[in-house]
């Protein structure tokens, strides 16, 4: 007996109504493959709340975050309408797992050893998978074979930019195992689940029928052949484009190159058969081709010219048919191997400047507020010990004026300029204040001038 091995995974097409049979009449309607007398025999493994999920996993490190943002508007609210909004990263992912197919379904027993089968592999999925929590999963059974759907939320750790913790399928899958291809992180991966399976069936006495993806044993082999597939097409587009460049070439070299020529004649004596009064042969003048013709001087420049394309033609001609296609793809590929490396790297050192930089500028942020904590304490300290507030403005800015002649980009002067600024200016509610009590007083002095009329 034999049996295939699928896995999944979507994003978009969840439907968690759909998965947990809570549809109304009308998705019913549109899903007249699922039979509802069976339904009752669907498994639910999971179902938790998303938004629950996303505070348990995500909450802590929302609030250290926004507790760092100085400023409101970088702040994030809800970190899952955050991502919901987001055009690059999906709320969660979904996993579909099925062996068999519905030719394998024929009896109650064939559903029941599926079902043990996804329950055995599904009991170790978090130990395996630490970072993929899991919000709902279940069992169809009410469909033409059993198959289990897994949603799941994908939290990776570590970050230096936003969240420490943030939603990333290929990262987290990465950092739980650091053994998995850095280039095609999901097919391996996939390839080490579907493997898990493979085992429960081989336990069972079951061989694992190869379909589709499943005909390799390993990523490997099927990136290796992946690889080789995609060669061969280049290959074939190749071999196609030249042999249209071919056809295109052979179509203007004609064999022959027709212009309008004379042949060249001469004349010359020869002999009649006849002979004189004096018994000598008589002769006649004829006139006989050459061997040459005789062609304008225009004619003759067009030939000149459609040889030498001929020739050019010809060259190019077996320039293709002696074209190694394997080999200069072989060297294409090796280069473009070379600007692949040199363009990762720059992206490394790229992000290793920003990592810098951001370093750099919460260094200098925390530098700023000291040195205007060390101008608020300095001041409080000048005016405490200066009886006059004309002395203390004098002696204190002549103290910042000397910081700034030794120090010209000290950022303590900008400090002072905008202190002095506010001292010296009235804001509006000054004004307001200053205006209300003067009304006043003008009231209360006209109420005084009529009691005493």
């Amino acid at each position: 007996m034999s049996m295939s091995v699928s896995l999944k995974k979507a994003t978009n097409k969840t439907n968690i109504k759909h998965n947990n049979r809570t549809m109304n009449d009308k998705d019913k309607e549109r899903n007249s493959h699922i039979d509802e007398s069976r339904s009752h025999e669907n498994v639910y493994l999971v179902q938790k709340n998303l938004k629950e999920v996303y505070q348990e996993e995500f909450g802590e490190a929302l609030e250290n975050y926004n507790a760092k943002q100085k400023r409101n508007d970088r702040k994030i609210d809800n970190y899952y309408e955050h991502i919901q909004s987001s055009k690059k990263t999906s709320l969660q992912q979904e996993l579909i797992i099925q062996v068999g197919d519905k030719e394998d379904f024929s009896s109650k027993a064939d559903f029941d050893k599926a079902n043990e089968i996804l329950k055995e592999w599904y009991s170790d999925f978090e130990k395996r998978n630490p970072q993929l929590k899991i919000y709902n999963a279940v069992i169809h059974n009410d469909e033409a074979s059993p198959h289990m759907h897994v949603n799941f939320v994908p939290v990776a750790e570590g970050y230096k930019r936003g969240l420490e913790k943030q939603v990333s399928f290929d990262k987290a899958i990465t950092q739980q195992d650091l053994t998995l291809d850095k280039v095609r992180p999901f097919e391996h991966w996939r390839e080490k689940e579907v493997q898990f399976l493979e085992k429960s069936l081989q336990e069972r006495g079951i061989e694992r029928k190869l379909v589709g993806t499943n005909d390799y044993k390993d990523v490997n082999e099927y990136k290796e052949k992946k690889d080789l597939e995609r060669e061969i097409k280049q290959l074939e587009g190749d071999l196609s484009q030249r042999k249209t460049e071919l056809k295109a070439l052979t179509e203007k070299v004609s064999s022959e190159i027709s212009v309008p020529v004379k042949k060249q004649m001469k004349s010359i004596e020869v002999p009649t058969g006849e002979k004189n009064l004096f018994g000598k042969e008589k002769m006649k003048t004829e006139k006989r081709p050459t061997g040459n013709v005789v062609l304008s001087e225009e004619n003759y420049k067009k030939l000149v010219t459609a040889a030498n394309q001929k020739e050019k033609l010809t060259h190019q001609i077996v320039k293709v048919l002696n074209t190694d296609f394997a080999k200069e793809n072989k060297e294409l590929k090796a280069e473009n191997k070379v600007i692949f490396k040199e363009w990762k790297s720059t992206i490394e050192e790229n992000s290793q400047l920003k990592d810098e930089n951001n370093s750099l500028k919460q260094r200098v942020g925390s530098l700023t507020s000291e040195i205007e904590n060390l101008y608020k304490h300095t001041k409080e300290y000048f005016k405490q010990r200066t009886g006059d507030f004309e002395a203390f403005r004098k002696v204190f800015g002549g103290w910042v004026n000397k910081i700034q002649e030794k120090l010209p980009t000290s950022h303590l002067k900008r400090v002072h300029d905008r202190s002095e600024a506010k001292e010296n200016t009235f804001s509006m509610e000054n004004v307001a204040e200053l205006d209300k009590q003067v009304r006043s007083q003008k009231s209360a002095k006209r109420k005084n001038m009529d009691l005493e009329r």
